[in-house]
């Protein structure tokens, strides 16, 4: 017998004295989780939206060999398809929670006491979370009360997107500290219905977002960091795919981890080939000692669910991005003229007032004095750490550049990388026990010539929110590039309690967020660049409190492409930062043509780095012509969805085409990679486009969106390597 439900309107209970389930459900999406044995919290349903749920899949009571049960219990932990487990109570699977009490026993599995709605708690305190307040909230309180251990399972699912969000609360009421050892943001149990594939995206620096899709086999398959940093390595993201994913169809479940430190998500195969996705703050090094009414939160988790392949998944995930995670600032086309390539170290006052004038004359709107601009900074072996202007650069000080700058209706820039500090800094010398990881009786780790400074600790997170706050209002700074060129080794706080030494890399990611929210709350117009040697923080905690991301250190613009195409997987391309460079590209010595470094630089903020005097007036009036169709399609190539016109790819050399659109017009690029030669015509399918619409392409022929879409358009062969085409497809 079904039996009536009661809830709000996108949450159904059903409680009848014996079971209790709860139904939250959009217009996408329907997740089903049922309480067995007053404990054990169980996914019934997790899928595209269903009026009701019947349980015509009925949970596993066998009896099996080696499963283990509690006394008069129907069920075993062994084998249900858990929310939240512990370990060492019998699920013998990746579990979501490994917590000891005082003695360092195991805790038992808590018990279920109570469910309530309250959405407020989707805003996490000093943690990024989503914006969003529409939606419908599930908080699930489970007790153990012999430790006093009270744990909130937490669901938010969206209203107007495929999404459900997913953390889990902890609060110590007892009288001893508890150990909290693994702390998983999310546990999911899929019954192995058909054939997945994982798809994630690993890289290194200059090589970020290559994307990896592996068979799923018996066993545990694991994407981690535990560089202090969600890192360029591995993506906090991991999605299953089906068998038969491509552009266009096949089903995908994808988590996102909003998280910036230490994660790792996994996945499972057990030996009744159930899959297990488990998503959270990485184990290794992490022990969070819990004192008597002490609470933690674990990081949010997105979930979302699709039957519509890649394209799908990209749309679904930008709009989730840009919709319910970014705060941007930018609000018009902010187009930057960076010093970096243009002079490396050697930045000075003359070249940046040639900049200015330069960066005018072009339509360029925004001047980024990057690093070099301060004391003892000549190389990346020198200072870092005492934020004060080299006056024999800058003789008349920043404050005169940013003046100029604002007389020309340009905004102010600088680089900075607060979080890093070396030992010929005067910092260093008055404050050595504020560095991470540093102590007399171990060897020192450097990077880059660097050391870290302790964002754990208060005093730090003080300090360089008073010395970035009195470098902004000092320049009248408009946008910071906040740089992170290396990671964390080793992580432990001088001065810390031992118990306390598991909690360094957790609070130090906590510090970073609390300096960003304290910045962006006192200087409410300040735009904020994520970099961390390009694309190595790039992950959804930093987009929240950033407003876009250098991606890449590679300005090659053929290379970069390929970077970029893959993390619009996940990422909108508004936050994309993308740079044109000169050529033969100083990275690899690659040779591009003009048209293409400006067609690939414009995906997102488009910007230059390089000496404009090395250019000739013919290119100086082309890159001024482009920049004025980039502001005329600026709700394209900056606001627009990224959709796939081909699949990811691993190489830069082979084509890449995409659609920009904004749900009426669209653009069409298309990368050629490497030539050949097979000088032949291709067609290539639009897809995405309103099939009862006419359109325009180039302003020239009409065609209905059905034909653009099956049929395509025509991609004439070119001669050399690395051509790049546009086309504009304008609805009528």
């Amino acid at each position: 017998m079904i039996l009536p439900f009661f809830g709000g309107k996108m949450l159904k209970v059903k409680d009848d004295g014996i079971t209790t389930q709860f139904h939250l459900s959009n217009d996408r999406l329907s997740y089903v989780i049922e309480i067995i044995d007053n404990q054990f919290v169980v996914n019934r349903y997790f899928g595209p939206k269903i009026p009701f749920f019947a349980g015509s899949t009925h949970l596993d009571k066998g009896h099996h060999a080696f499963a283990v049960y509690e006394n008069n219990n129907d069920y075993s932990a062994s084998n249900l398809p858990l929310e939240y487990s512990l370990a060492q109570n019998g699920d013998y699977r990746q579990t979501s929670a490994s917590i000891t009490d005082k003695k360092n026993e195991p805790i038992s599995f808590p018990k279920y006491i109570s469910y309530d709605q309250d959405d407020d708690l989707v805003a996490l305190k000093q943690m990024p979370h989503l914006r969003s307040k529409k939606g419908t909230a599930l908080n699930i309180h489970l007790e153990d009360k012999k430790t006093g251990l009270e744990v909130v399972l937490h669901y938010y699912l969206l209203d107007d997107h495929p999404v459900l969000a997913r953390w889990i609360s902890y609060q110590n009421k007892g009288h001893s500290i508890l150990h909290l050892q693994k702390t998983d943001s999310l546990q999911l149990d899929i019954p192995e219905n058909r054939k997945w594939k994982t798809l994630s995206f690993y890289g290194t620096h200059a090589n970020e977002f290559i994307p990896s899709i592996k068979p799923i086999f018996a066993g545990i398959q694991t994407i981690s960091s535990n560089r202090g940093s969600s890192s360029p390595q591995h993506q906090p993201f991991l999605s299953l795919i089906s068998d038969d994913f491509g552009l266009k169809h096949g089903s995908y479940v994808a988590c996102h981890l909003i998280w910036s430190g230490n994660f790792q998500i996994s996945v499972e195969q057990d030996q009744s080939s159930f899959l297990r996705l488990n998503a959270g703050i990485n184990t290794q090094d992490f022990i969070y000692s819990l004192k008597p009414s002490e609470c933690f939160n674990t990081p949010q988790a997105l979930l979302t669910y699709g039957n519509n392949g890649l394209a799908g998944l990209s749309k679904n995930s930008q709009s989730l991005f840009k919709e319910n995670i970014i705060d941007s600032r930018i609000s018009e086309p902010l187009i930057a003229l960076n010093t970096w390539e243009m002079a490396y170290f050697n930045v000075n006052e003359e070249k940046c007032l040639t900049a200015i004038d330069k960066a005018k004359e072009i339509g360029a709107n925004l001047l980024v004095i990057d690093d070099g601009w301060f004391k003892n900074r000549n190389s990346e072996n020198g200072q870092l750490g005492d934020w004060k202007t080299d006056l024999n650069k800058f003789p008349r000080g920043l404050k005169y550049i940013s003046a100029k700058s604002h007389e020309k209706q340009l905004k102010f820039s600088l680089w900075v990388e607060p979080e890093m500090i070396t030992t010929s800094s005067q910092l260093f010398k008055q404050h050595p026990d504020w560095v991470l990881g540093l102590a007399k009786n171990r060897t020192t780790l450097y990077s880059r010539g660097q050391l870290v400074l302790d964002l754990s600790k208060r005093v730090v997170q003080e300090h360089l929110i008073n010395v970035l706050s009195e470098l902004i209002k000092e320049n009248n700074i408009d946008y910071l590039k906040w740089d992170f060129n290396r990671q964390l080794a080793p992580t432990f706080s001088q001065g810390g309690v031992g118990s306390e030494q598991g909690k360094t890399s957790y609070r130090y990611v906590m510090g970073l967020y609390t300096i960003l929210a304290n910045l962006r709350k006192k200087f409410k117009k300040l735009i904020i660049e994520n970099c961390a040697s390009g694309g190595g923080r790039m992950d959804g905690g930093m987009l929240y409190y950033t407003d876009q991301t250098w991606i890449s250190d590679l300005t090659d613009s053929i290379g970069r492409f390929r970077i970029l195409s893959n993390m619009a997987t996940i990422y909108p391309i508004e936050v994309f930062s993308s740079h044109f460079s000169k050529s033969p590209n100083d990275h690899d010595g690659r040779i591009i043509p003009t048209q293409t470094r400006l067609s690939l630089s414009s995906i997102g903020s488009l910007g230059f780095e390089l000496d404009l005097d090395s250019l000739d007036a013919h290119e100086i009036s082309k890159i001024k012509t482009f920049i004025d169709q980039y502001k005329e399609n600026y709700s394209l190539l900056h606001d627009g969805i990224y959709l796939p016109l081909t699949k990811l790819r691993t190489k830069e050399t082979d084509p890449i085409g995409c659609l920009l659109t904004n749900n009426q017009d669209a653009i069409v690029i298309y990368s050629y990679g490497a030539t050949n030669a097979i000088h032949q015509p291709k067609y290539l399918p639009l897809n995405y486009l309103s099939e009862d619409n006419i359109y325009k392409v180039d302003n020239d022929e009409q065609a209905s969106g059905q034909e653009l879409n099956f049929a395509g358009i025509t991609i004439d062969p070119k001669m050399g390597d690395f051509q790049v085409e546009e086309k504009f497809i304008k609805q009528i």
